[in-house]
């Protein structure tokens, strides 16, 4: 997270540290970065970082779009919710020879999985998780509902069938994130630009007291 133009100048000082060391060059033609805030003119950059292709997004990483104007790029969404359904809908011939048990594999093992890399990282689009739980059930019971969703996300010895549920899901994803934010003996790369995130909301400057001090999350 960088703060001033200064940060700037001291990442390409490592940089030319690293090069040195390791005969290794970055090509900062080909990099792109992701411009966030209006405190800095590109003409400001130390003149290696002047050759990076900055823009305000959506910019790929890691397999994710991220922008500095979205929390959530629609690019991330497109086509995912009509992807997953037409997994289901292949697996529609074998429904008659599968279980129960077998149907909650189907979507809980080889379906939704794909899901769980950008779930854990980006807030869903509004209507996305909604939607595919409805596609679920229809695949589950093969448009004869005999109990609701609520039911099979039971465990087996509960009377359900272990059906994952997305809601849950991506609160379990946030909760092992703040575990790891704030019990993790290591720190983690991330954990330092949450930290600086958090020492900015409302211009406070606590960190993880936060949590403590506004357990149900600030007005």
């Amino acid at each position: 997270m960088v703060q001033d133009s200064g940060d700037l100048a001291r990442v390409e000082a490592c940089q030319a540290i690293y090069s040195a060391a390791s005969s290794a060059r970055v090509n900062w033609v080909k990099s792109s970065g992701l411009a966030v805030g209006d405190w800095w003119q590109a003409s400001s950059l130390p003149p290696a970082l002047q050759t990076i292709q900055w823009s305000t997004g959506p910019l790929v990483y890691l397999g994710v779009y991220l922008s500095a104007t979205h929390p959530s790029p629609p690019e991330n969404w497109e086509n995912l919710e009509g992807g997953v359904i037409e997994q289901l809908r292949k697996w529609t011939g074998l429904l008659r020879c599968l279980s129960l048990r077998g149907r909650a594999l189907v979507p809980n093992q080889l379906v939704l999985s794909k899901l769980w890399y950008r779930l854990n990282t980006l807030v869903p689009a509004p209507g996305f998780l909604t939607n595919l739980r409805t596609s679920i059930l229809e695949f589950f019971w093969s448009g004869m509902h005999c109990a609701p969703l609520g039911i099979l996300h039971l465990a087996l010895k509960e009377g359900g069938q272990g059906l994952k549920c997305l809601h849950t899901q991506v609160c379990v994803f946030r909760l092992q994130a703040l575990q790891r934010l704030l019990y993790s003996a290591g720190s983690s790369a991330w954990s330092i630009l949450a930290h600086a995130i958090l020492r900015r909301i409302r211009g406070l400057r606590y960190d993880w007291q936060l949590f403590y001090l506004c357990p149900g999350g600030l007005p």
